[in-house]
């Protein structure tokens, strides 16, 4: 029975991906700092799914600590093993060269720091198990900054160096670090609509062999 973590699990990607797992027959994990975001995203998931089972979990990402806290202690009283974690969290910080720099570092602890914060907590219990993946939510702005947020590039690359850097770490073991590089706008309706980025995100829990990084084009 496939369990699915999603940190971040608000409108748009953590709601197509609850939905898209949940139609599968897994067992989802939502989790959000704020009440009205999990109870919107579970209305969603019902909304598209019969009798699905959805879990809560409040959570924090800017303190990446009493996540990985919190992560663990759920993931040790659940009856399904938590198998799949998408980390779906990343913080705007407006500016160029000028920024706020406690801006920039907030975000990085929020949209870097407790990715990190989330493996440390699952690991040591998918490494029991036959097959386990760590998904990570990848942006274009990684190796195309834009100069309205220097700070949002500076996440997607940092991200992106620990799904890669996860995934040599955990080589000899059952689990697959994997980021998708979201190359668009996101946008119901369009190539880069969040149910199809959903659907790319899954594939890669199965594609064992595949590479650590990779691209959604919209095509």
């Amino acid at each position: 029975m496939t369990h699915l973590l999603v940190v971040g699990a608000g409108p748009g990607i953590g709601t197509a991906i609850a939905i898209h797992a949940a139609r599968l027959g897994a067992t989802v994990t939502l989790a959000a700092r704020s009440k009205t975001t999990l109870d919107a995203t579970t209305a969603a998931v019902f909304a598209e799914v019969t009798d699905p089972r959805v879990l809560h979990l409040r959570v924090d990402a800017s303190d990446p600590v009493a996540l990985r806290e919190s992560i663990a202690a759920h993931a040790a009283l659940v009856d399904d093993p938590i198998d799949v974690a998408l980390f779906n969290v990343s913080a705007w910080v407006p500016g160029g060269w000028d920024v706020d720099l406690s801006g920039v570092e907030a975000g990085l602890r929020s949209g870097v720091v407790s990715g990190w914060a989330m493996a440390q907590a699952l690991i040591p219990t998918m490494r029991e198990l036959p097959s386990a993946a760590l998904l990570f939510t990848g942006g274009g702005t990684a190796d195309h900054p834009m100069t309205a947020s220097l700070g949002l590039g500076l996440q997607k690359a940092a991200l992106r160096n620990l799904a890669l850097g996860l995934d040599t770490d955990l080589g000899e073991t059952s689990i697959r670090s994997r980021t998708l590089t979201i190359r668009g706008t996101i946008a119901p309706g369009t190539p880069f609509a969040p149910d199809r980025i959903a659907a790319a995100l899954w594939a890669l829990v199965g594609d064992r062999e595949g590479p650590s990084a990779v691209d959604f084009t919209g095509a």
